[in-house]
This record gives structure tokens, sequence and C-alpha cells, in this order.
């Protein structure tokens, strides 16, 4: 709890329901289970669309729209966005979107075509998204931040993931481990500027995402991560998972083991009491501030 008696806000909110049935299933069951608030829907990917009954079996969650240029098919006729898509008529995988961007061979106005596209299908079936994100953190790019926030302003989106890092390190000081990582101190710096600005222009986010550095992939150790982070006050933090039955290669990349541990951690209907007995409310994105 903090200095004044209350808890410690944390929205954990678990990424990529829609990708595929073994992820589908293990949301829905974190969900249930209690501790997880919030989930966020690919609504280009094939099993989107179950989305539809998130808000029912969960009322007290928060369902997002979690805007994907990297994974799949696209949502807007293949004609409307060729510089998104390999020869293949999928995505590009997001080495190649991120330095395509920055070479600016990818118009702005295909982006967001496909933003567009998205949000008609993830209202379709489960009405106005509480707030956004993208897959893979690709918006997370000079003059492509600022375009996302514009296209999710214009379509009324109230709510964004913030970027700013709250750093909980699991050896040493959040300092320490910033002198030693100058460039990722370097790169919170500019994030920071960004999400500022998209504040100013009304979106309201999170205190900051939690980053651990030195637990390994995943967010399985919750409980030690928590005691390692320096909780802001006035908003809550927030922490992303990625739960999943089991491994899908060629859908996962390098999170594959990691999303099964997260899905026995956080479909543990204790977990949320033993969060609460160390001073920690999850809530979801209804909170913030």
């Amino acid at each position: 709890m903090n200095r004044n008696g209350a808890f410690y806000q944390l929205i954990i909110t678990a990424d990529d329901y829609g990708m595929c049935p073994a992820v589908n299933r293990a949301i829905e069951e974190c969900l249930a289970a209690g501790a997880l608030r919030a989930t966020c829907v690919m609504a280009n990917m094939p099993d989107y669309a179950e989305a539809a009954l998130l808000r029912r079996m969960f009322p007290q969650a928060s369902i997002g729209i979690h805007w994907t240029l990297t994974l799949g098919e696209p949502a807007a006729q293949p004609e409307q966005v060729p510089d998104l898509l390999a020869p293949d008529g999928r995505f590009w995988p997001a080495p190649e979107l991120r330095r395509r961007w920055l070479a600016r061979q990818i118009a702005p106005a295909q982006i967001e075509t496909e933003l567009q596209a998205q949000y008609s299908r993830f209202v379709a079936v489960a009405g106005q998204p509480d707030f956004w994100n993208t897959h893979q953190n690709v918006h997370v790019l000079p003059g492509l931040f600022g375009l996302v926030v514009g296209v999710a302003r214009w379509l009324g989106i109230p709510a964004m993931r913030s970027h700013r890092r709250i750093t909980a390190p699991r050896h040493g000081s959040t300092l320490r481990y910033y002198l030693t990582h100058p460039l990722y101190w370097l790169k919170g710096q500019m994030i920071a500027h960004w999400v500022a600005d998209a504040a100013r222009q009304g979106m309201r986010m999170p205190a900051g995402v939690v980053s651990a550095p030195g637990f390994g992939p995943g967010k399985a150790a919750v409980e030690q991560i928590v005691a390692r982070i320096s909780w802001p006050y006035h908003a809550p933090a927030e922490l992303v998972i990625h739960p999943a039955t089991q491994v899908m290669p060629e859908l996962f990349g390098s999170l594959t083991e990691s999303r099964l541990r997260e899905y026995e951690v956080f479909r543990d209907p204790a977990l949320a009491q033993r969060l609460a007995a160390v001073g920690v409310q999850t809530v979801g994105f209804e909170a913030l501030p």
C-alpha cells in the first residue's frame, strides 16, 4: 500500500486475443480467475470474432483493440494497402515494416486505412474499444506514434497504453540499470516525450508499462516483479502478458514457453488475493484518472 494507506493499482493486460484458439482460451480462463482485468483484440486475425462474447462473459474487463500491422493479412482490401504487404499478401514482419517506414516507403494514408478497417471489424463484434495499443509496439517510431494517436483520437477511442517505462530490475536499482544501459534510458526519454504530447491531446493512459529486466521473458514472476516496482501515485501501472494454452511457434515468435508459464500463473484464482495481501489491487482501464 502507498503512504496514504491505499492500494497500489495495477492493470494487467493480456495482448493478442483473436490470434488463435490457444490464446483466446488462455485469456478467457485468466479473465475468469480475476487478476486479469483487460485484454486487447487483433481484429485482423482469424479468431477475432470471438470477442463478441467477451463483454457479456466478463463485464468487469476492459476490452481494447490491438492494432496489428506485422502479422497476418490486412482487414482492408489488399489493393488499398500495398505498401504494408509482402509478396505473399501478408504483412511484412516488424523489422521490415520499421525499416520501410523509416525509409519513407510506406504511405501514411495506407496505415490510416488499415487501422480504420480493423477498428470497423472490432466495433462490429465488440462495440467501441475501451483502449488501444499495437502488436509488437510497432507504432513506437518517429512520425508513426503521432499518426496512430491521431487516428485513435479521430475514432473516439478514449485511452491508450502508455509507453513510459516503469523499470523494475531483478537485481540492483533502477538508476544503476539506467547507468549501465544508456541507450535504454535514452529511448525511454524519447518515448516519454511522445507520450506527454498524446496526454496533452486528451489521451488517457496508465502511468507507464512495467519493464522487468533480469526476470526472463514473460511476466510469470509477477509477485516478485511487483515487489521491485517504484509505484506511481497518479495512475495505475500496466503489466502486459501474453498467455496461451499451448505453443504455436509459427505465430508466437520468441514468446513461446513464457506464454505457457503466464497461463499457469494468471489462471490461478488466488493470485488476486495474494497481490492484495502485499498492497496491490488489480483494476481495468476504468480506473484511469
